[in-house]
């Protein structure tokens, strides 16, 4: 089992010992390479000791049932068919969870890259029983905002991780160029909203906009930002205890039918159209 690292004087240490206390469904949003994984592993373990009862979800996880021949990858991208209904099944998987798991000591930890339009569903405000659930205050997302510094240490690690996986997950993990492909993506975002009034084709990773554009996204839920400014050194994979943890995820049949009813009342083409606009509430 790995161990928990994080300082006791640190504000994340801080805001985990909160969290734990306070909250029932700890969402962390961001980009991949901001260290969610690592923050996801901090808490949980942190709440393994607290007497609390963890379950996770994690996008790279949760969409696998939902994928199928019939949705291929895409230019080495997620078919936007499986991202929306692996979305509006997490919807629907929360309320559940939630509804089996009412009493105190569960805590749901999870992760939501929203790029991409990447769980998407669970920050759009909708007329539905899980609105009041997300919009509760035991729901609660994190957003980790590492430093231009923490940042191009995460990338550098990034790269050995794969070259080097410590598990076989790691294999899988995003790689730097398609980290700073995403960074540019979000840059776009940026502009679309407002955020940034310049174009650039190449614009170095910044902090101060990347926060703007994830509260941005987030502004229908509650939200604490953490500054990641000194990084943090794992002693064990971000994976290595995940297993043995209760998993929110689909059981493939009914991945599979809802993939079908969402076909009958939605064209591939609206889909992509949609996917285009990923970052519209």
């Amino acid at each position: 089992m790995p161990k928990t690292i994080l300082p006791e004087e640190s504000q994340i240490y801080r805001c985990f010992v909160d969290l734990i206390g306070s909250a029932d469904r700890v969402i962390f949003a961001g980009l991949p390479g901001v260290g969610k994984s690592l923050l996801l592993q901090q808490l949980t373990l942190m709440a393994l000791d607290a007497g609390r009862a963890p379950h996770l979800f994690q996008w790279d996880t949760a969409r696998q049932p939902f994928e199928s021949p019939r949705f291929p990858l895409e230019r080495g991208a997620t078919h936007p068919m499986v991202i929306k209904a692996t979305g509006v099944w997490l919807r629907g998987a929360l309320l559940d969870w939630d509804k089996a798991h009412s009493h105190r000591d569960a805590i749901l930890i999870g992760e939501a890259p929203l790029i991409g339009g990447r769980f998407m569903e669970i920050v759009r405000r909708a007329d539905d029983e899980a609105e009041s659930l997300l919009a509760d205050r035991r729901s609660q997302f994190v957003l980790p905002v590492p430093s231009r510094r923490v940042r191009a240490l995460i990338e550098q690690r990034r790269e050995a991780s794969i070259a080097n996986p410590a598990h076989e997950n790691e294999a899988q993990d995003a790689p730097p160029d398609l980290l700073r492909a995403l960074w540019q993506d979000l840059y776009q975002v940026a502009l679309q909203l407002g955020i940034v009034e310049t174009g650039a084709n190449d614009a170095p990773y910044s902090p101060e906009i990347y926060e703007a554009v994830y509260r941005q996204l987030l502004r229908h839920r509650r939200v604490r930002v953490l500054a990641i400014d000194e990084p943090l050194r794992p002693v064990a994979s971000v994976y290595d205890f995940e297993a043995a943890l209760p998993q929110l995820i689909a059981d493939r049949e009914g991945a599979q039918a809802l993939l079908r009813e969402i076909e009958a009342t939605t064209s591939i083409a609206r889909l992509r159209r949609d996917a285009a606009r990923w970052y519209q509430l």
